[in-house]
């Protein structure tokens, strides 16, 4: 599982990105108790690949 900033770097993309294709219904973040996203390896693979928008 990786946090919005996790994903961001690994992916060389801005926070803002990720938060953008997260409102977007685009990456499907799985929320913990205290509101922080987390995505899983399948939205790494669509963002690696391009596949998100």
């Amino acid at each position: 599982m990786y946090t919005t900033g996790q994903l961001a770097q690994k992916c060389n993309v801005s926070i803002r990105t990720i938060q953008y294709y997260d409102r977007r219904g685009l990456l499907h973040a799985k929320r913990t108790e205290n509101g922080l996203r987390h995505y899983n390896d399948q939205d790494l693979k669509q963002l690696q690949e391009g596949t998100v928008a």
